[in-house]
C-alpha cells in the first residue's frame, strides 16, 4: 500500500491578490513565436492585445464578464503542485478521445526508460517535487511498473521526494490486480481524466468508475477526477455523478475544450460562462455553493459545491495565452529542446511542434522557466488537514 508523503501536494501564496490589466507575454498563434503583449479592460471585456515580431498586432476576447475578471486572484492559499514535474513516457494511447491535446501515435516506439530517467534528472532543478507520469496514456506502457520502480530508486538517490504519479484516462486501472502491481511498484497518487458517459461509451465509462475503487482500494490516492466536456448540455448530469462519487477523489475538475491538439469545433467558452452555468445548476437543485480561497486566475477557479471542492477550468490557447498566468507548476519537458516551463504553455508548443510540423523559431523568457526558489513552499497546516482528511475518506469507502 503506497501512502504519499507531504511534498506530494503544496499549498503556495502567490504576490498577485486580484486581477489587473498587466503587460504579458503570449504565442503567435501562425509562427509559434512569443510575442509581448498587454491585458486590457475594455467596454465589451477583457482583450489579450498582441505583436508578433512577424505578423504583427493582434487582439483577441479573453473573458466577457468584467466584474468576473475583477475578483480573480490568488487568495491566502492555493491548491496546486508547484513543485511537480510531468514527463512524456509514450505517444501511445487506448482511447481515441474528441479532445485530446497531445494527439497519439500508436506507430511509435515509446522512448527507453533510460531517457526518462534522464529526462527526470537532468532536466528539473534539485528541488523538484513529486514525478507524473504523463502520455498520451502512461499505461499503456508494458513496462510502467520497472519504470515506476527505477524513478523512485532514482529520486532516493537524488534524496528528491520518492513521489511517483501517474496521469492516466484510468482503463487499464479497471484490472484490479493490475492496478495492486503499479500500487506495490511504487504509485502514490493519481490524476483520473473521464468524460461524460456517452463521450467513449458506457462501457469504457464503467472501467473508469471501477478504476477509481481500484486505486482506492490498493492504497493509491485519488488526487483529481478531470472532466473534459464534449458538450456543455452535459453539464448537469456530470455534476450529479461527481455528487455521487463523493469523497473518492480530493477535487474533481471539469473544463470544456480548448483549440489544442484534436478538438471538436465548439463555440468559445469563457470562465465565466462556466461558472455561471455551473452555479445555475446547482441553484436548481439546491446544492450549496461555497466559493474555496484558492490560486484563482483566468484558467481556472475553486469553489465546493455540497462541500466537494470543484475546480472549474477553462484553458486558453495560443490566441489568448497569457504566460503571466503561468508562472506555476506543474512544470514538464514536453517540446525537445525548449526549456522547462508551465503545462499548459507546454502543451501548446508541443502541438505546434511535434503535431503540425511548425519550427520553432524562439526560446521562453526566463521569467517563465521552472524556478522553485521563487515560490513559497511552506507547507500549510489547513492543505495537510484537508488531505489527511481526504485519505481518511477515501479509505473509509473501501
Amino acid at each position: 500500500m503506497c501512502i504519499p508523503i507531504r511534498s506530494l501536494i503544496r499549498q503556495f501564496q502567490f504576490i498577485s491578490n486580484s486581477m489587473e490589466d498587466t503587460k504579458t507575454t503570449s504565442l503567435c498563434h501562425i509562427c509559434y513565436r512569443h510575442c509581448v503583449a498587454e491585458r486590457v479592460t475594455k467596454e465589451d471585456g477583457i482583450f489579450l492585445n498582441k505583436t508578433c515580431p512577424v505578423h504583427g498586432e493582434s487582439s483577441y476576447l479573453i473573458e466577457t464578464d468584467k466584474d468576473f475578471y475583477k475578483q480573480l486572484g490568488y487568495d491566502q492559499s492555493g491548491y496546486s503542485i508547484p513543485q511537480g514535474i510531468m514527463v512524456e513516457v509514450t505517444d501511445k494511447c487506448n482511447l481515441n478521445c474528441p479532445h485530446c491535446y497531445h494527439g497519439p501515435d500508436n506507430k511509435t516506439i515509446d522512448k527507453p526508460i533510460e531517457q526518462i530517467l534522464w529526462q527526470i534528472e537532468n532536466r528539473f532543478d534539485a528541488n523538484a517535487g513529486a514525478v507524473i507520469l504523463a502520455g498520451a496514456e502512461p499505461t499503456v506502457r508494458k513496462d510502467l511498473p520497472e519504470l515506476i520502480q527505477r524513478t523512485k530508486v532514482l529520486l532516493k538517490e537524488l534524496k528528491r521526494p520518492e513521489d511517483v504519479c501517474i496521469l492516466t484516462n484510468g482503463v487499464k486501472l479497471s484490472d484490479r490486480k493490475w492496478t495492486k502491481m503499479i500500487a506495490e511498484a511504487g504509485t502514490n497518487m493519481v490524476m483520473i481524466g473521464m468524460n461524460h458517459h456517452s463521450y467513449q461509451g458506457e462501457k469504457v465509462h464503467k472501467k473508469q468508475l471501477q478504476a477509481i475503487e481500484n486505486c482506492i482500494a490498493e492504497g493509491i490516492f485519488v488526487y483529481y477526477v478531470g472532466y473534459t466536456l464534449e458538450h456543455i448540455d452535459h453539464m448537469e448530469e456530470v455534476l450529479e455523478e461527481i455528487q455521487s462519487l463523493g469523497n473518492r477523489a480530493w477535487q474533481y475538475r471539469i473544463r470544456a475544450g480548448s483549440d489544442i491538439g484534436r478538438s471538436p469545433d465548439e463555440p468559445q467558452f469563457f470562465l465565466s460562462d462556466h461558472v455561471k452555468l455551473i452555479k445555475s445548476i446547482c441553484d436548481k437543485k439546491g446544492w450549496t455553493w461555497e466559493k474555496k480561497p484558492a490560486d484563482d486566475n483566468l484558467y481556472h477557479y475553486m469553489v465546493n459545491i455540497n462541500g466537494i471542492t470543484h475546480r472549474i477550468i477553462q484553458w486558453s490557447d495560443p490566441k489568448t495565452i497569457d504566460m503571466e498566468q503561468l508562472k506555476c507548476g506543474p512544470w514538464c519537458d514536453f517540446v525537445p529542446g525548449k526549456p522547462v516551463t508551465n503545462f499548459l504553455h507546454q502543451i501548446m508548443l508541443r502541438d505546434g511542434h511535434v503535431n503540425k510540423g511548425q519550427p520553432l523559431y524562439d526560446t521562453v523568457p526566463p521569467q517563465y522557466l521552472f524556478k522553485p526558489e521563487n515560490i513559497d513552499y511552506e507547507v500549510s497546516e489547513w492543505t495537510w488537514k484537508s488531505w489527511e482528511e481526504s485519505k481518511q475518506k477515501q479509505s473509509s469507502i473501501v
